[in-house]
């Protein structure tokens, strides 16, 4: 008989009602991701969307015991370390100042880790950028798609467990 394997995500009857009161944007989610699956969440504007991703990393602040990371109730991590496993990419990118390679350093480097040039490639690689064409480019002279795609190098190079 196979193990069950614990769900990487788990979201119990998370709810959320708008600031008034009056409108029940989350009506009582439960769902079990398991490691390594690809979600996608559609629905009409304003339907909850972005607020259930947002508690997935506590940019909302779920109720307890509604959302786990691996078994455990996230409202009990310290938001930094959870935030450091449950990584956000916003949909318009924000740069820091610098080339795209200070971008995609930038993560690792306050935890004191410094990337090569080559680490810094592959990872530039793997969000659809040449490395010898972008890495010395400033972020103020990426298109938006372009900006995209080094926010996600960047975001990649912190090897999240969890890509929102």
């Amino acid at each position: 008989m196979e193990e069950q394997q614990q769900p990487k995500i788990k979201i119990k009857n998370l709810r959320k009602e708008s600031d008034d009161g009056k409108l029940q944007i989350l009506k009582g989610i439960t769902v079990d991701i398991p490691k390594g699956m690809v979600v996608g969440i559609i629905g009409p504007s304003g339907s909850g969307k972005s607020t259930l991703l947002r508690a997935l990393n506590r940019l909302w602040e779920p109720s307890s015991s509604s959302v786990f990371l691996d078994g455990v109730d996230i409202c009990n991590l310290d938001v930094l370390s959870l935030r450091r496993k449950v990584a956000m990419l916003f949909q318009l990118p924000a740069l820091f100042e610098g080339t795209v390679a200070d971008n995609v350093r930038y993560g690792p480097q306050l935890r004191g880790i410094k990337l090569t040039d080559d680490e810094v490639g592959k990872l530039l690689l793997m969000a659809d950028l040449d490395a010898s064409t972008f890495k010395d480019k400033s972020g103020a002279d990426l298109s938006v798609g372009q900006a995209q795609r080094v926010a996600l190098a960047r975001t990649l190079a912190n090897s999240p467990e969890v890509l929102i």
